[in-house]
């Protein structure tokens, strides 16, 4: 279970009137290190469109920590914070890193996976779901029901 670290630069455009990051900004970063992270194990935008599903969000929370600026270069650890038997549900964790090591903000997402077709929750491909079961775990890791 290696650790999936995501690099990024702060644009102009993820900053607000304070001349910091924004909060939605915050999700932003960590919905495209999830994409990355995915695409990296093979299972990009094309196998989601060919396959007819993908994910959908219950939940999201971010906890801050420390101030991000414009031009600071963080990186985005993914780890697998819940996941079902079936591999229908699953919650990630994002932490959010300053240059320095020191940890910027922690986001959370509870989801699901969605036939698009059907407008039904399903359970995902084998091929996926065996990139959640060779994730890296929180050591909070929970099963779901």
């Amino acid at each position: 279970m290696e650790p999936f670290c995501h690099p990024l630069e702060v644009r102009w455009s993820d900053c607000d009137a304070n001349q910091h990051v924004r909060h939605t900004a915050y999700a932003d970063f960590c919905t495209h290190a999830r994409i990355e992270w995915l695409r990296g194990q093979g299972f990009g935008f094309e196998q989601f469109q060919a396959l007819g599903f993908g994910p959908v969000i219950f939940k999201e929370w971010t906890e801050y920590f420390k101030e991000l600026r414009l031009s600071e270069r963080i990186h985005v650890r993914l780890a697998i914070a819940g996941l079902s038997q079936d591999g229908k549900r699953f919650c990630i964790r994002h932490e959010i890193y300053k240059e320095d090591g020191r940890l910027a903000a922690r986001h959370e997402v509870s989801g699901s996976w969605i036939d698009l077709t059907l407008r039904k929750l399903t359970a995902p491909p084998p091929e996926l779901s065996a990139i959640f079961a060779w994730a890296e775990r929180t050591d909070d890791f929970q099963a779901l029901d």
